[in-house]
Order: C-alpha cells, then structure tokens, then sequence
C-alpha cells in the first residue's frame, strides 16, 4: 500500500499535554538528536505550506541549531530505498516495495538535510536501532538520552521511543516536532509514549530545559573555578 495524501492539520497545543509520569530532564551532555526519517518519500504526501509539514520542518530546524550550539549530537535515519523482497521482509505485505534507490525517494529535504559531523544511520525496520549502529554511536558518545522528531509519529518515531526505553536510554518524544497521517495518529502516539515509554515535550520547552541544563553547568564550573584560586 503506498502512501496516501495527508490532509493538513493544526499540531497540537501544549496546554492539552498529557502529564508526564517519568521525571527526566533533558541534559546536552547526556543527548543525540534522532531527525527521522524526513526523506522527500515521507515528507511528500504533505501538503506543502501548510501545517502540520511547515510546523514540523520549523521546530526541527530550531532543534538542530541548538543542538549544534550545544554539542549535541545530532543522527539522522533514513532508509536506502530499492531494498530486495528479502531486505524489505514483511514490511512488504503492509507497505508494498517502499521507496525507489532514486535522489527524489531517498534524498533528506534540504530544509533540515545533514551538515558536517552529523550521522546519518541507514534504517530497515520502524526502530532506529534495528541494525543501524545507533546503540554503537550512543555508547561511544557516552550519552543515554535520545531526543526523537521526525516522521511518522505513530509508527517509527513512537517503536524507536519504546526501543530506547528497554534499552535504558532516556527518550523525549517533540511532540511538535513530529508528524503522522492525522491529528488522532499523532496524538495517539503522544500519548501513548507519554503513558508508559518516554517523556512528551514540546519543542519551546526542550529547548528551555537544554539551555537551562547548560546556564547551571557553567554557573557550577564558574563556581568550582573560583574555588580553586
């Protein structure tokens, strides 16, 4: 089954966040930022110009700027396209073959494509860990949060929440920064990663929350610093 067109729609508002049960605070010493799966395939049964798809590519450019700002670590999935009946296994009988090999399927959108020293893992199955090297790239940075945006919210983004938190790496899910088929899919993965698998947090807050991790640390290393004249 190909992809249908999505109808445009309104992101969701922070007010109606559901409340979060698990209390992690992002820290950029401790985060990779997963951009998901924004390859022109997905990203093409949006409407252009119109939400949710202006939103999405909004919020996720803010995202990547402070990232790189901050030293965050920034990865990106995205599938190779033209895969064989065997690569491609049971997704075929849901999906059909998927994306072609060609620029226009696998290509990441300009608007959020990598830079210099990102990561780009190539993706097989919903979860980004699934032979992609992610767990590799987390351990050798050290870091166990994961800040997941990207498409689509209900499926891929949602399965790698999940697999993160089995995994005992911190997942916040951009609920902003994300996309689906409709409103309902996305706020159903909103709240049902919020229910028991990751923190939901909106793109403005995250941001706050990175900034105000940063601001105590080099307040407490000034501190140290005096200390130690």
């Amino acid at each position: 089954m190909a992809i249908p067109p999505i109808s445009p729609y309104s992101m969701p508002l922070e007010q109606d966040l559901p409340q979060q049960k698990a209390p992690w605070r992002p820290d950029p010493a401790r985060a990779v930022l997963l951009i998901h799966d924004m390859q022109a395939y997905f990203i093409d049964p949006f409407p252009r110009g119109q939400p949710p798809l202006t939103d999405l590519v909004s919020n996720i450019r803010r995202l990547r700027r402070v990232a790189s700002a901050l030293g965050v670590p920034v990865a990106y999935t995205a599938q190779p396209g033209g895969m064989t009946r065997t690569e491609r296994g049971i997704q075929h009988d849901i999906w059909g073959p998927g994306m072609t090999a060609a620029p226009r399927h696998r290509g990441i959108i300009d608007e959020v494509a990598p830079t210099n020293g990102d990561t780009v893992l190539t993706k097989w199955r919903y979860s980004a860990f699934y032979g992609t090297g992610l767990q590799n790239l987390l351990d050798a940075k050290g870091r166990d949060q994961l800040i997941i945006c990207g498409v689509y919210a209900h499926l891929g983004c949602m399965v790698t929440a999940f697999d993160a938190f089995m995994r005992d790496i911190e997942p916040f899910f951009v609920a902003d920064a994300v996309a689906d088929f409709s409103f309902e899919k996305q706020w159903m993965a909103v709240n049902y990663v919020t229910s028991g698998g990751a923190v939901a947090v909106w793109t403005r807050s995250l941001i706050a929350a990175l900034m105000s991790q940063t601001r105590t640390e080099l307040a407490e290393s000034a501190a140290h610093s005096m200390q130690a004249r």
